[in-house]
């Protein structure tokens, strides 16, 4: 029994067209799966990116990153022109990130800025943040700028500390004057001495005395010479 409808003069290319054609009725198209971008295939998301217009596209993105962009891309084309636009759109870099309008901050006149607590991981990540920015604003809103805050988280620590010295200083002790009496007073004393000199010369021995007294005292003084 035949499985076509085609005439019996009909061409071995149309048979094999018709035997091709034949089989599509048993792939699976999950219609529903392909459209989600959380179950749609990886190797389909750039044409999913197409058919959503999304604005912002790179395949070195990781596939998380794919996928949120095409989650946000709906959003975004309902709401362009809206702070919640530009909020949903700069979440795709910064998950922290806060959209701060002028009147918030006391700025000019519909101007805005983005605060975040997370840093740039190259300059093209910034570029890619600049684009989303322009394509989710109004026009008539500027992007004045973005500011990126750094934390530091330090325990705080108390001490005291005791500090004791003395103080010593060395000087000449004052000079302080006294009146003490005098009284005069007398006294006796005695010299002795001898001197010898050996020389290898003459041998010459002199002996001299001296002898000086007073009432007081007394004096002896010997000079005794050798020579050889």
């Amino acid at each position: 029994m035949a499985n076509h409808l085609l005439p019996p003069n009909a061409t071995s290319q149309e048979r094999a067209i018709s035997s091709t054609l034949s089989r599509t009725d048993t792939i699976s198209v999950p219609i529903r799966e392909l459209w989600q971008p959380h179950t749609c295939p990886e190797r389909l998301l750039p044409w999913l990116a197409w058919a959503l217009s999304v604005d912002e596209w790179d395949e070195q993105w990781s596939e998380s990153q794919k996928r949120n962009a095409i989650d946000a891309s709906v959003y975004l084309h309902r709401h362009k022109g809206t702070p919640v636009a530009v909020q949903r759109a700069v979440d795709l870099i910064f998950d922290d990130a806060e959209v701060q309008e002028w009147f918030h901050y006391g700025g000019q006149p519909f101007h805005f800025r983005i605060v975040s607590d997370n840093a740039f991981t190259s300059e093209r990540e910034y570029h890619r943040l600049i684009r989303i920015i322009e394509a989710a604003k109004n026009a008539r809103s500027r992007l004045e700028a973005i500011i990126i805050r750094s934390r530091v988280t330090h325990e705080l620590t108390l001490a005291t500390a005791t500090a004791q010295g003395n103080r010593t200083q060395l000087g000449p002790s004052p000079t302080t004057l006294r009146n003490e009496p005098s009284a005069l007073k007398a006294a006796a004393a005695q010299h002795c001495a001898t001197r010898v000199r050996i020389a290898p010369k003459q041998l010459r021995l002199a002996i001299q005395a001296a002898t000086t007294a007073q009432a007081t005292a007394y004096h002896d003084y010997r000079h005794i010479t050798i020579r050889g």
